[in-house]
């Protein structure tokens, strides 16, 4: 039996249009546009996170008592408390510190591995595997390990401080050095994760422009600083974005290790909220809270766009 050609094939289909009528066409000719595909999953998206943001909103101008099911409107009295509330003030200024931490910090080191993890060689490719473990790890299963290994008596890492002569640390128990603990131990989950989209960024230049820096005689701090940098510039603006944006909402390894302290040490606003809504059911303040937080990491962003935007040079 032969194969029918495109021909028969297109005069097939005009035939059978015209047996199903025009609201078969109408449909048919609908289902080929990708945007009428991909609409169901938008709608359900969109619908379910405005729905959310807009009672979010509504309920922040609430006083709301969950166990009686009374709502009753006290205007801008949430955010009066929450500004006036010394722990929402310390867990802005805790998380402030936090994200400057872990940002910078975090920025310069998957910069620098990334650089030197850039060769496609076997012993390369191992340990770019072994470094993006810890990110598909769960951050409850990496808050319990570094609450053993950081103990101040006989944790791994005092024990090492130890060999060294060093004068143990509290760590995450210290008031002083608890805050810089979970900063360290958050670089040191998502340093795989950057450090492979540095790799990428660096493997997307091309290999021309370093032809022409070499034939110019240039320096590798020049070649670095002038045409690496720049052209990398893309992806560390993303990782900006994306770690500062994750800073701010840091909770999963506060809730596990230190519930805030010792005393307020750690204190987070995203932790703040949990506080406030889940621990002492005062939903319209955690809401009021939330919407402050949202306003916070959209302000972080536009900044960021604004203002390392336009230092970001594309190919």
């Amino acid at each position: 039996m032969s194969t029918p050609n495109k021909t028969e094939i297109r005069a097939f289909r005009k035939l059978e249009l015209k047996q199903h009528g025009t609201a078969y066409k109408i449909l048919n000719g609908a289902l080929k546009n990708p945007y009428v595909l991909i609409a169901p999953a938008v709608i359900i998206a969109l619908g379910t996170t405005i729905y959310a943001l807009i009672y979010c909103i509504y309920l922040s101008f609430m006083k709301w008592d969950p166990i009686f099911g009374t709502k009753e409107f006290v205007g801008l009295y949430n955010y009066k408390y929450i500004f006036t509330d010394e722990l929402f003030l310390t867990a802005l200024k805790n998380t402030v510190i936090f994200m400057l931490v872990t940002v910078f910090i975090g920025l310069v080191l998957k910069v620098l591995v990334g650089v030197f993890l850039n060769k496609n060689k076997p012993f390369h490719n191992l340990v770019q595997t072994i470094m993006f473990s810890p990110y598909i790890i769960a951050s409850v299963a990496v808050a319990t390990i570094f609450k053993y290994m950081m103990q101040p008596s006989g944790g791994v890492f005092n024990q090492v401080l130890g060999l060294l002569g060093i004068e143990p640390s509290l760590w995450y128990m210290g008031e002083d050095s608890a805050l810089m603990s979970l900063a360290f131990i958050t670089i040191w989950q998502g340093m795989g994760y950057g450090v492979l989209i540095v790799i990428s960024g660096l493997r997307a230049i091309p290999d021309y422009v370093y032809e022409a820096a070499r034939l110019d005689k240039s320096s590798k701090s020049k070649t670095f600083f002038h045409i690496t940098m720049p052209l990398l510039s893309p992806t560390l603006f993303y990782l900006l974005v994306t770690s500062s944006v994750g800073a701010f909402t840091t909770f999963d390894i506060v809730s596990m290790m230190t519930d805030g302290g010792p005393g307020t040490a750690t204190y987070m606003l995203a932790y703040y909220v949990y506080m406030q809504g889940i621990r002492f059911m005062h939903y319209g303040r955690a809401m009021a809270a939330s919407v402050v937080l949202l306003l916070i990491t959209s302000s972080l962003s536009a900044l960021n766009f604004a203002m390392a935007g336009k230092k970001v040079h594309y190919q």
